[in-house]
């Protein structure tokens, strides 16, 4: 959850029975009769980033199975604070892999315990996540496993760095993001690749960062030091 109480991007988000009456704005109704059987099952959606316009609102999207063609189907809706009923954290790897296809579960188990040995905890959002919560089919043997990684200190971030690296490539392969302090998140191979400026994302925008902020002075991500 973010410093000012409202879901933090990839919380998951419970709606009340009376969801509707508190949305933003029309859905047309092909959309509404897909939120309307989702919000049904009593299914989360996914807090999204805000923009300028959305004021109060909360942004949020859910995806769906992809159709029989294999279009990928994303609905996005805003509502108002008292829509929601409960925020949860992203799920963490160790349950979201439960879901996995079975050639994945032997990966994914060694990545979760080397990533708990280093004192670090993975989440997963994306099509394994949607997967897992919904019961239904959305990885495909081509998908990407999108994980977060919140490290408390300079340290940790090295140490996630260096996990992520090790284990990204293969199959799955591993993408996602790092969370930094203040809701900012970066993807972690754009981090590992040393690029000069990275994209930075936070709860409302979008913007380019020298990485050197992220990562602190050299030297700082192979010490314990805290972010400043």
């Amino acid at each position: 959850m973010s410093p000012d109480g409202l879901p933090a991007r990839h919380d998951r988000v419970w709606l009340r029975p009376a969801w509707r009456d508190a949305v933003r704005g029309e859905l047309e109704p092909p959309a509404l009769d897909a939120l309307e059987d989702w919000f049904g099952r009593r299914l989360p959606a996914v807090a999204c980033r805000r923009g300028a316009s959305c004021g109060d609102a909360i942004a949020l999207g859910v995806a769906l199975p992809a159709s029989a063609a294999g279009e990928k189907r994303r609905m996005a809706l805003l509502v108002d604070p008292r829509a929601v009923e409960r925020i949860g954290p992203p799920l963490s790897l160790r349950e979201a892999a439960a879901s996995a296809p079975a050639a994945w579960q032997e990966r994914l188990g060694a990545l979760d315990r080397a990533a708990r040995d280093a004192g670090l905890l993975l989440r997963v959002y994306g099509s394994l996540a949607w997967q897992h919560l919904s019961g239904r089919r959305y990885v495909t043997e081509r998908s990407d496993v999108d994980l977060l990684v919140e490290p408390g200190t300079h340290g940790e971030l090295g140490s996630a760095l260096a996990l992520l690296r090790g284990h990204g490539d293969g199959i799955p392969r591993l993408d996602g993001e790092v969370l930094l302090p203040g809701g900012r998140a970066v993807a972690w191979r754009e981090l590992a690749t040393g690029a000069p400026r990275v994209l930075v994302k936070s709860g409302t925008s979008v913007a380019l960062e020298p990485a050197r902020t992220l990562l602190g002075p050299p030297g700082a991500s192979d010490g314990g030091g805290p972010w400043v």
